[in-house]
């Protein structure tokens, strides 16, 4: 077996999953834990006091440490990827291909998943990962923009160090959507001798010019809004309005025209 391939996965086998009854794939209970690593230095050269990474896990690690899998989690996700992370609690949102007898079977793997820093998800209470909206150790205030800026590399990192701390020697599986996908990509680049094999979905090996002019522009409107004070809005109503308008701008652009004429559209009778 090649120590690199790229596993590409048909979408059925999820549908199959997901068509299962749920009775027959049971209830996976995982729980939210937290990892710290006292010292992180970005790529940049910046360095991240105690931080803190959110994360959950389910199977077991088998005795040569290699049945691992990590899910890495899409721009606006979390670790929770599967499972629930209380008894009747919501499904995680890759829970259909992940759990025991699942494509990606926890009987057979040990599968982590955690929070990327930064994560936007900061009024979640199952969030604990360090980003802009955590205290900074060293003021007592939150980081706000002078947290460092860190780079999908950066995020690898700190999935290695937690792979590491649970004691991990080889992943048999990495895979994430959208941005999980750039991360995907970015642990078979980083760690090819790490990585059996990758499944990035809905993602690219890079961001072209194009995309970057886009991004701008989704953040713009929250640059805009009076309450986004330069960044420093933590205590104050912060930047909504400017984020509402920024989601709308997300949506239509991640949608095809076609989407917009079937709203409020009932489908023909007979």
């Amino acid at each position: 077996m090649p120590t690199r391939r790229t596993l590409v996965v048909s979408l059925a086998a999820a549908l199959l999953a997901a068509a299962l009854p749920a009775a027959a794939q049971g209830e996976l209970v995982v729980e939210k834990r937290a990892f710290e690593i006292p010292r992180f230095t970005t790529q940049a050269g910046q360095t991240i006091p105690r931080l803190r990474i959110g994360y959950q896990t389910a199977g077991q690690l088998n005795e040569a440490r290699d049945n691992a899998v990590l899910i890495a989690h899409f721009f606006s996700g979390t670790s929770h990827a599967f499972g629930r992370l209380s008894p009747g609690g919501p499904p995680g949102y890759w829970d259909a291909i992940i759990g025991p007898g699942k494509p990606i079977d926890t009987n057979r793997f040990f599968v982590v998943s955690a929070d990327t820093p930064v994560n936007l998800n900061t009024g979640d209470p199952t969030v604990i990962t360090t980003g802009p909206a955590t205290p900074n150790p060293e003021t007592g205030r939150p980081w706000g923009l002078a947290f460092p800026v860190l780079s999908i590399r950066d995020f690898v990192e700190t999935q290695k160090a937690l792979l590491d701390h649970l004691g991990v020697s080889r992943l048999a599986l990495v895979a994430g959507a959208s941005m999980g996908a750039l991360q995907t990509i970015e642990w078979a680049v980083a760690y090819p001798e790490l990585v059996a094999r990758a499944m990035p979905v809905i993602g690219s090996d890079r961001v072209d010019a194009w995309m970057i002019g886009w991004l701008d522009i989704w953040a713009a409107p929250i640059r805009l809004d009076p309450d986004w004070r330069g960044g420093d809005y933590y205590g104050g109503p912060g930047p909504v309005r400017g984020l509402t308008e920024a989601l709308k701008i997300v949506t239509h652009h991640a949608r095809d025209w076609p989407w917009a004429d079937t709203i409020g559209v009932k489908p023909a009778e007979g």
